[in-house]
């Protein structure tokens, strides 16, 4: 299958689901969602309340960088086929006053679609720092590992976050049969969190299909380190429902 690279640009708000029903449809997370406190910008980003010329200057080149990465030498080394890569250009009002930057700054995101060797080969790339790249919801009772994870969801299939080379990245792998549709979505959270909690909205994919094999990814800027969380929200009948979720201090 040929690799295609597209550019978008759409407001982040209309992203995923556009709105998450509440009811049956929508699971919820196990753990508490807690206040997340507002570290300070990470190197090489803008401070909070830096002129809008300043943020402007750097999104433009994180966009570039974006762009001049070898996505296919990326997906490669984490044991994947690259099929396809989107770079979207968004304003995400959250991502922006989170780090302090103008609320209509345009940023970008970037979304792969892959064809992984398996979920061995998928873990053991993105793996932890001890090696163990998969574990239970049950070992986060005294807060959030440290470092890239990844874990089994219903889906079956298995959804990792980890970050690298100045990006937080979030994929799942489905395991199942037939296609499903639905999105990923990664969300700032407390390093103290037991389990892994939905909390501020830090950065939601697009709405996709997956069928057996195929692995989505998809990455943004990181600019504060702390704790994050990432669930596979599924497309059902009303709204979305919950497959499963990974989380990490990075």
């Amino acid at each position: 299958m040929s690799r295609r690279r597209t550019t978008t640009t759409r407001a982040a708000a209309c992203l995923g689901a556009a709105a998450l029903l509440l009811g049956g449809a929508l699971a919820t997370t196990a753990g508490s969602t807690a206040a997340v406190a507002a570290p300070e910008n990470l190197p090489g980003v803008p401070e909070a309340g830096s002129p809008a010329k300043a943020w402007e200057k750097w999104a433009a080149q994180e966009r570039a960088d974006a762009k001049a990465t070898d996505w296919e030498a990326d997906a490669a080394a984490r044991g994947c086929e690259l099929q396809d890569v989107t770079i979207t250009s968004e304003v995400d009002r959250e991502y922006n006053l989170a780090m302090g930057a103008p609320a209509d700054l345009e940023t970008h995101r970037v979304e792969l679609a892959e064809r992984c060797d398996g979920a061995a080969s998928l873990a053991g790339e993105v793996g932890s720092a001890d090696g163990d790249a998969t574990r239970s919801a049950t070992t986060l009772a005294a807060g959030l590992p440290s470092g890239s994870q990844c874990d089994t969801t219903e889906g079956p299939g298995v959804v990792c976050l980890w970050k690298d080379s100045g990006r937080i990245y979030s994929s799942w792998r489905y395991e199942g049969s037939g296609t499903v549709t639905g999105f990923l979505r990664i969300y700032r959270v407390s390093t103290g969190s037991s389990g892994c909690p939905t909390g501020s909205t830090w950065l939601t994919g697009a709405d996709s299909s997956w069928s057996n094999g195929t692995t989505r990814t998809v990455s943004k800027t990181r600019t504060q380190a702390g704790g994050y969380a990432t669930h596979v929200w599924k497309k059902v009948v009303i709204g979305h429902t919950n497959w499963g979720s990974t989380c990490a201090s990075l």
